[in-house]
């Protein structure tokens, strides 16, 4: 099992996701989300290059292929954003019970007292604020 650290890029320190901030594999097997990789990236003719912040080594594609088509998603960490997203859902859900049954509960019915009853009804024409 991969710790939460190991599920943010170590560049921007968000976290990964399946939609704006994909794992993406360089060669030298070092993860990075894929707007990280695109600012890291260099186009030298028909060669696009993206050098590793944690190794050096450079990566290359050809500069027709976006980075997303030409690097590979990090299957385990997509499989372990996939868990966490679950896990947050089912504690939302759980919150939303919770508070469900709280709302459910019996709440003390206040009675008003025999001068208050006698006071409203003095005043009943002055609107209470």
């Amino acid at each position: 099992m991969l710790m939460t650290e190991d599920l943010e890029c170590v560049v921007c320190c968000y976290e990964y996701s399946h939609s704006d901030r994909v794992p993406r594999i360089l060669h030298c097997k070092h993860t990075f989300c894929a707007p990280c990789l695109e600012k890291l990236s260099r186009l030298n003719g028909i060669v696009r290059t993206v050098s590793c912040p944690l190794c050096r080594w450079v990566t290359c594609t050809r500069a027709s292929m976006t980075l997303p088509g030409a690097l590979w998603v990090n299957t385990e960490i997509w499989d372990q954003i996939a868990e966490q997203q679950q896990k947050r859902t089912l504690s939302v859900e759980d919150l939303n019970d919770a508070n469900t049954q709280l709302d459910n509960m019996k709440k003390p019915v206040c009675k008003p007292s025999g001068f208050m009853s006698a006071f409203q009804k003095m005043f009943s024409c002055v609107p209470l604020h």
